[in-house]
């Protein structure tokens, strides 16, 4: 295998250079760090990646339960739409009120007179007016019957009597 300079290396050499480099607490530190310092360093680092893989574990959670409530919010959202606006639900207020207004006008009678004197007669219905002129007219279909009954008997006993 060849570098960019040139040089042939041999696979351990490359092996070698691929390798990742593990930093590794140096031998002697450096000015004011002792090997307690860097052990302590270590530990903190340690429990910062802790507290970060723990961190990160509870938002994949967080995310896996957000996922339905995500959805709940989409539906619900796209329902809000459908629904009436406040101007719309104060006109239908409107509406109904005026609809129940008529109706209770609907059911009272309307005052048709205006004299004190007709306020005392019976309300005029046509229908009484028609029995009448039908029970008037069987009394009278009755009593010619009788009448011309009573002729034909009395004409039959003449022409029996001498």
């Amino acid at each position: 295998m060849n570098l960019e300079s040139g040089q042939r290396l041999s696979v351990e050499e490359l092996k070698k250079l691929n390798q990742p480099s593990v930093p590794s607490l140096p031998a002697m530190p450096p000015d004011g760090l002792t090997r307690q310092d860097w052990e302590d360093l270590l530990s903190m680092l340690s429990a910062l990646y802790r507290l970060g893989r723990a961190t990160s574990d509870r938002l994949e959670r967080l995310e896996a339960s957000a996922g339905p409530q995500e959805a709940l919010f989409r539906d619900l959202s796209r329902q809000v739409g459908q629904l009436p606006t406040r101007e719309q639900a104060e006109a239908l207020a409107r509406d109904v009120a005026q609809i129940q207004a008529q109706l209770q006008q609907a059911g009272k009678k309307k005052e048709k007179r205006s004299c004190k004197w007709l306020d005392r007669l019976p309300d005029f219905d046509l229908t009484v007016v028609v029995k009448w002129i039908v029970l008037v007219s069987f009394i009278v279909a009755v009593l010619l019957g009788l009448g011309y009954g009573t002729a034909t008997v009395i004409s039959g006993i003449r022409d029996l009597l001498p």
